[in-house]
């Protein structure tokens, strides 16, 4: 018989609402009712907690380590030396400062002189990364330390061969005679763009001022580099970004290929936190169901005795909150120390030193989980409290659903998703796909309990047995696969995000891209260079030409720097545009509205506008651009707009002409290709043959976003294991929901005779029959998650996958086939008389 719950006076008094609340509490956690919804709570918390801040470290240590490109973790421009009060106060706030000053001028060496870009450097540079110096070139590196001594300067390959020095000579710049102490091997925060690429010379600060070459009107570059705590950084950025004059900038500002990387990494890392995520606010639901229908029987009987309605929606209101509370903070305890583990591990694999941990995605992991037991956990308890009293004579009576109930949990998931990516896009991705999952799941299983009816009258008694099951209980077979399906949705999803994802991203850098642009290639050196590289093995080097001009009108207005409000436009603006001519684009351009055009557009001019170039000039279609090209003018009219994927590492530009349209203008040609470390001698024929072409190394940028795709995977992966034993979780809750029921019709079924064997036969087979369906629809449901990902948040191409389906079918098949047996086999072991006595 049941016993009576703890009764107390029906009509409430003061506090009689918190005596129920936590007597009921008492008892359930004795009785082990509660103890499975707490540590579900706790769980929830601990996982979303764990990932979350181990993510954000690892966020935070990518967006430290690509401060290795430009020198430091930001950096102050602006053409006027920069106000020391300015420094002094960004010093007092914590931040490190090294001052750089880049300008052009010319050296001389003996009678040969050439061009350069200086760079005067405090011996604090680079505040981030390295400066490597060599003794020739090409030849083994060291790291440099500090800034040139006085009377000295660190010089580039070309400098060298423009100015026919070797180590150790001297060479004059302005009113100093310097000696060549070094050969430059790399410069961290030079770049990869088209711009400052005269052979570089550094000097120290303090040679500077003595040189005489910086006077009023010179064009000159002043800088600050800085690095230090986040917080100190976000307060210079708001001061500096108050004075017009100057303007701030981050890695991500700086170099697109780095930052386009990283936004991808934090995609990543997010649709990974967000699989866990989604894995813990199910296995809270799922146990909260069964916490629900156990209810009922006690909530029939306490409305017999005169307890009201309101009176039980407060006390197991409190006692939710009561529960939540304290599973919560047990939950931000396991995150903590999980955080941790998590980092200890993998600090060796991601070879990157991770930053304290924050408070901050511990306490949103708490909030998270007081979300989810509003959203999830409360409501079936408390469509509970609507149970009819007659319940306690006739069982089969089951309370009205609720309809706000969905509707709670509806927008729980909403917000998890939200506070979880961040990103309205990508949490509307999966939430339409985790519906329409939901959708087809459900779909199938209502076909397939049809299709197994009378399927059941063909087979052996176990299988009759189990089938039966299926397709009896119509509704909670389709509530199980549901629930099945979507846990292993997001164990899929996250496999996808591992296998697919990750190695399609990376698969866009292979080991082969280019990673040597050769720019400054005269209209007579095209074929020489054709000729000279294909002696040397080197047959793919497509070259493109390069026209340079200004914009001097915008749909027939003429403009200036002073046209336009954006800072950032009207420094855009002040230079020189980089255009090219094709007819055909390659598949890192994306359109974006308008029409590719081909061959049959030679001529026409027309132009095909960048999306940076669209949102900084606000072109559309139809607009007209007039450029001026060293004198000769010409306007074009825009007829399509496209995006490029910078990061790969191929030549691109903002604004490409048909063939014949702007040939009229002064060109030079570039070209790209792949050398292989034991090639590189090949430069040093190349800078002979051709001492006019500059060579740009990519291989160091190439490396940069490498290691961050790398790192990434890692997490990841880790990620991945730690979703998988969430999804475990919820399997077994899915299990585990129904295991009352099917205990009281197995000691039924024994009572009448049925054979532990036959039963057995019939548990195995309902379960590898909902793994199936389950299975199969994740599977479906994944790829198509994944496409929308692929194509609409990471921009990068995804096809079919059929062996997921067949992963997803075997793998759901023996994963709930494996926890139902294991849920169930004291189940077949329990004597009747223990049930039914």
């Amino acid at each position: 018989m049941q016993r009576a719950p703890d009764l107390l006076p029906l009509q409430p008094v003061a506090g009689s609402t918190w005596l129920y609340a936590l007597r009921r509490l008492r008892r359930g956690w004795k009785s082990g009712d509660l103890l499975i919804l707490a540590a579900a709570l706790a769980l929830a918390v601990a996982a979303t907690g764990s990932v979350g801040a181990f993510t954000e470290r690892v966020r935070l240590a990518l967006e430290s380590q690509s401060g290795e490109a430009l020198g430091g973790d930001a950096r102050v421009r602006g053409r006027e030396p920069l106000p020391e009060a300015l420094r002094g106060e960004l010093q007092g706030q914590g931040l490190r400062l090294s001052a750089v000053t880049t300008f052009p001028s010319v050296a001389i060496a003996g009678e040969r002189s050439s061009l350069v870009s200086v760079k005067a450097v405090e011996a604090g540079y680079p505040l981030r990364g390295e400066l490597r110096l060599s003794e020739a070139p090409y030849a083994p590196a060291r790291p440099a330390s500090g800034a040139p001594p006085r009377g000295s300067v660190w010089v580039d390959a070309r400098a060298l061969q423009e100015l026919g020095l070797s180590v150790g000579q001297p060479l004059q710049l302005g009113r100093l005679s310097l000696t060549v102490a070094a050969l430059i091997d790399f410069e961290p925060d030079r770049g990869g763009g088209f711009s400052d690429l005269g052979p570089r010379l550094i000097i120290g600060q303090a040679d500077l001022a003595e040189a005489g070459l910086l006077v009023e009107g010179s064009r000159a570059s002043y800088q600050w580099l800085l690095a230090g705590p986040a917080e100190a950084l976000a307060i210079a950025r708001e001061r500096i970004e108050a004075d017009p004059e100057l303007r701030y900038e981050t890695p991500r500002e700086a170099r697109q290929e780095l930052a386009r990387a990283l936004d991808r990494a934090g995609l990543f890392l997010d649709v990974a936190g967000l699989a866990a995520a989604l894995l813990a606010a199910a296995a809270v639901a799922l146990t909260a169901r069964a916490q629900g229908v156990a209810l009922r029987n006690e909530v029939a009987l306490l409305k017999t005795l005169g307890a009201r309605r309101g009176f039980l929606l407060r006390g197991l209101s409190l006692q939710m909150l009561l529960l939540g509370l304290a599973a919560g903070g047990l939950g931000v305890l396991l995150a903590a120390a999980g955080q941790g583990v998590i980092a200890a591990a993998l600090a060796g694999a991601l070879e990157v030193a991770l930053p304290a941990p924050s408070p901050w995605p511990l306490l949103a992991a708490y909030a998270l989980g007081l979300l989810l037991m509003l959203g999830f956990a409360l409501p079936p308890l408390l469509e509970a409290t609507a149970t009819p009293p007659l319940r306690v004579l006739a069982r089969d009576l089951v309370p009205q659903p609720s309809r706000y109930v969905p509707l709670l949990a509806l927008a729980a998931v909403a917000v998890l998703l939200l506070v979880q990516t961040g990103a309205v896009d990508l949490a509307l991705t999966v939430l339409v796909g985790a519906a329409l999952a939901a959708g087809a799941l459900a779909g199938l299983a209502m076909a397939a309990v049809r299709l197994l009816a009378p399927l059941r009258r063909s087979v052996g008694a176990g299988l009759r047995f189990g089938l039966g099951n299926v397709a009896r209980r119509q509704a909670a077979t389709v509530g199980q696969v549901v629930a099945l399906g979507l846990a292993l949705l997001a164990l899929l999803l996250v496999s996808v995000v591992r296998e697919d994802l990750l190695e399609t991203w990376r698969g866009r850098l292979p080991p082969e891209v280019p990673n040597q642009f050769l720019i400054n290639i005269q209209n007579e050196q095209v074929e020489p260079l054709r000729a000279f590289l294909a002696a040397r093995g080197v047959a793919d080097a497509p070259l493109w030409p390069l026209a340079r001009a200004r914009l001097i009108g915008l749909n027939g207005v003429e403009v200036s720097e002073e046209s336009f409000e954006d800072p950032e436009t009207r420094r855009w603006i002040n230079r020189e545009f980089n255009l090219s001519w094709t007819d055909r684009f390659g598949d890192d351009n994306q359109l974006l509205s308008g029409d590719w055009w081909d061959e049959a557009a030679r001529g026409q001019p027309w132009v095909s506008a960048e999306d940076y170039a669209v949102e900084r000039l606000g072109l559309k279609l139809g607009d007209t651009l007039t450029l001026d090209f060293a004198g000769w003018q010409t306007t074009l009219t825009v007829v399509n707009t496209r995006k490029v994927s910078w990061d790969s590492f191929r030549p691109n530009f903002f604004l490409v002409t048909p063939p014949g349209a702007i040939e009229a203008a002064p060109r030079q040609w570039l070209t790209s290709f792949y050398l292989p470390p034991a090639q590189r001698g090949l430069l040093l024929e190349l800078a002979r043959e051709f001492p006019n072409i500059t060579a740009l190394d990519l291989e160091a940028a190439l490396n940069q976003v490498r290691g961050i795709i790398d790192r990434v995977v890692r997490a990841v992966e880790f990620v991945f294991l730690f979703a998988l034993l969430a999804g475990l979780l919820v399997l077994m809750a899915a299990i585990n929901g129904t295991r009352e029921e099917r205990r009281r019709e197995a000691a039924v079924l024994r009572t009448l005779g049925a054979r532990t064997a036959t039963l057995r036969a019939g548990l195995l087979a309902e379960y590898a029959t909902l793994g199936l369906l389950a299975g199969l629809v994740a599977a479906c449901a994944a790829q198509g998650i994944a496409w929308a990902l692929a194509e609409r948040a990471f921009e990068i191409p995804y096809g079919p996958r059929p062996l997921l389906w067949l992963i997803g079918a075997v793998s759901g098949t023996a994963l709930v086939t494996l926890l139902g047996w294991l849920s169930m086999r004291r189940v077949l072991s329990t004597p009747p008389r223990a049930i039914l006595g």
